[in-house]
């Protein structure tokens, strides 16, 4: 979440789509949900919980091959993955269901790449790849969890989107009780890191 002076992020590309899925073993059409789901993000595991409170979940390790080897060879009953990994190595058709951002939020930027180079380097060759509105988005996402501590393994997340010149913003993070809190805010897409930092002390304030 920190980025060094001399190596700053450039820009982001168009955002893939930002969901998380659910990846059923090959031939299986019903989701079993006696058997176990296997993902290694703590951000998953409670908000499964949450919305599956009987259903086991178990780390899994690997690439997204690796991970679903182990799915058809019978360790898990399910994963859940990233929709934007699976599209991007045409594994689409891989996925069983998409969850919205209101049932199971993504991980901050998830589906935007970021592009990060040396100070002072000649970059205008990129710029026909740079998204404006994934660098809005990114931008607040980033500022929420920045202001949170958060990280890659942390349960702490937050995800936008742009309508317009408006920017709506939802967060997502754990409390003292093991327990999460999630609320929303909304701003000028052109105070992005403003609003992602105004929602996280909210959040953090209120828990």
């Amino acid at each position: 979440m920190e980025v060094p002076e001399q190596l700053p992020i450039l820009g982001y590309s168009k955002r893939e789509d930002a969901r998380d899925v659910l990846v059923l073993p090959k031939g299986v059409m019903q989701w079993d949900q006696t058997k176990p789901v296997g993902t290694s993000s703590m951000r998953r595991s409670m908000q499964l919980h949450n919305k599956y409170p009987d259903l086991e979940i178990l780390p899994v390790r690997g690439n997204v091959l690796t991970r679903l080897n182990k799915l058809d060879d019978g360790a898990y009953g399910a994963l859940i993955l990233a929709a934007a990994g699976l599209k991007r190595l045409q594994l689409q058709d891989r996925i069983t269901r998409y969850f919205e951002p209101t049932e199971l939020l993504p991980a901050a930027g998830q589906g935007i790449l970021a592009v990060q180079g040396r100070a002072g380097e000649d970059d205008s060759f990129l710029k026909g790849f740079f998204d404006a509105d994934s660098q809005v988005m990114a931008e607040a996402e980033r500022a929420f969890v920045r202001e949170l501590d958060g990280g890659c393994s942390s349960p702490i997340t937050a995800y936008a989107k742009v309508e317009n010149d408006q920017l709506i913003l939802y967060g997502f993070c754990d409390t003292y009780d093991g327990s999460y809190a999630y609320e929303s805010a909304s701003g000028s897409r052109h105070q992005a890191e403003q609003t992602g930092i105004g929602l996280a002390r909210y959040m953090r304030d209120g828990l």
